[in-house]
């Protein structure tokens, strides 16, 4: 488990790392301590440790969102309420969810149209390898088509 000289050790790296040249500040107690800017750019450079630092002291959990969290499981939508109760590794974990449900979901999606493709692809090779009246037999004229023609061309059927 780690001690809270580790959270310190990792707090200096990442801020030495995103700020380079800047004096760190005293090691936060709650979110608040820290600039809007030095909350965004930890928050994204390290969720571990600002969930370490900070997990727990935000909004409260729904109570689904921290059963789930208790068993293990994280899904997709719980992203949110994580984020809001610093639990952003948590969170973190929920949008990899997402993303890898929205990529299985386009995956499937390539694979139907590329199946379509290649069925309409095979359609048509088909047709153009038949003749002239093989063609015309495979794409027969509407009884409306060959009254618009007889009409246009005063074929009168006499």
């Amino acid at each position: 488990m780690n001690t809270s000289s580790d959270h310190l050790a990792a707090f200096v790296t990442t801020y030495q790392r995103l700020f380079p040249g800047e004096p760190v500040p005293a090691m936060p107690s709650k979110p608040e301590d820290l600039s809007m800017t030095v909350t965004l750019a930890m928050r994204d450079a390290n969720p571990v440790l600002w969930q370490n630092l900070f997990g727990g002291r935000g909004a409260p959990l729904p109570a689904d969102v921290q059963q789930r969290l208790l068993t293990g499981q994280v899904y997709p939508e719980d992203a949110e309420a994580l984020r809001a109760a610093h639990m952003d590794a948590y969170a973190a974990e929920a949008d990899r969810q997402r993303e890898a449900v929205i990529e299985r979901s386009r995956e499937a999606t390539r694979a139907r149209e590329k199946a379509i493709f290649e069925q309409e692809a095979q359609k048509n090779a088909e047709f153009r390898s038949m003749g002239i009246l093989g063609r015309m037999a495979a794409s027969p004229l509407s009884a409306n088509a060959i009254a618009q023609a007889r009409a246009q061309w005063g074929i009168t059927g006499e």
